[in-house]
C-alpha cells in the first residue's frame, strides 16, 4: 500500500495567497491560454512546445493580470520575475516534481535561480570600466533580489482527474544535480482541473533541462 505524503488545500493557503495579492482563481486564470494552447499540441510538436507554452503565455498573461494591480515585471539576471508593489513577494514559473508532496523538487536550474540562492563574490577584472558597469548591475539585481523570490510550481496529474498541481514556494537550496530540493515558505493553489495531454510536466529531468528556463545568449 502506498502513503500519500500529499498535504491538503487547505483554507490557511488561501488566505496566504491573498496576503500576497494572488489567490487560486487568479492563478488559473493566468495559466488558462497557456495551457489550452498546450493541450492542443500535435504528436508532432517539439518535446518542449507543451512547456514553452505554459511558460511564455503564462508569464504574459500574469502580467496582464497582476498589472492593473500595480504589479511590474523585471529581470534579474536575465529572468523575468514579477514583482508586488509593495516588494512583499516576487514569482516566475516553473516545472516541478511531487508539487504538493514532502519531497517537491525542480527540475535542473538555470544560473538565475541557483544565484538567487546565493551570491558569488565579485572578482575584479583587468577593464575598470567594464567592473563599472556590471557593479552596476550588480547592485539593481541586489536590490530586487532583496523581495521574497518564489516560484509558481506546476506538475501534470494524469489518471482519472487529470490536471495540473501548483505550489507556490520559496526556493532554499539545491542538490548536487541544480535541483531545488529544500524549501522555505510553500503554500498550494487549489488543483487546476483539465483535460488533454500535458506531458512536458512528466520528467523534469529529461533532455533539455529546464523547460521553463528562458535561453539567454552568452556575453
Amino acid at each position: 500500500m502506498t502513503i500519500s505524503t500529499e498535504e491538503p488545500f487547505g483554507p490557511d493557503d488561501e488566505r496566504r495567497l491573498n496576503e500576497l495579492g494572488l489567490s487560486s482563481a487568479l492563478i488559473h486564470d493566468g495559466l488558462r491560454r497557456g495551457a489550452s494552447r498546450a493541450n492542443n499540441r500535435t504528436a508532432r510538436a517539439l518535446p518542449s512546445s507543451r512547456g514553452t507554452d505554459i511558460y511564455y503565455d503564462g508569464m504574459e498573461d500574469f502580467h496582464i493580470l497582476l498589472a492593473e494591480n500595480g504589479w511590474s515585471m523585471a529581470e534579474v539576471r536575465q529572468q523575468p520575475r514579477l514583482f508586488h508593489p509593495k516588494g512583499v513577494v516576487s514569482f516566475t514559473l516553473s516545472a516541478g516534481k511531487n508539487v504538493g508532496l514532502r519531497n517537491m523538487r525542480t527540475d535542473r536550474k538555470g544560473p538565475a535561480t541557483r544565484e538567487s540562492l546565493a551570491e558569488a563574490p565579485f572578482v575584479p577584472s583587468l577593464f575598470p570600466d567594464l567592473d563599472e558597469v556590471l557593479l552596476k548591475e550588480r547592485a539593481s539585481h541586489e536590490r530586487l533580489s532583496q523581495v521574497p523570490f518564489y516560484l509558481l510550481l506546476i506538475e501534470r496529474i494524469a489518471g482519472e482527474r487529470p490536471g495540473l498541481r501548483i505550489e507556490l514556494a520559496q526556493p532554499v537550496d539545491t542538490n548536487d544535480s541544480g535541483c531545488v530540493v529544500v524549501w522555505g515558505e510553500r503554500i498550494k493553489v487549489h488543483f487546476f482541473d483539465l483535460d488533454g495531454d500535458l506531458s512536458a510536466f512528466d520528467d523534469p529531468d529529461a533532455d533539455g533541462g529546464d523547460e521553463f528556463d528562458v535561453p539567454v545568449a552568452p556575453r
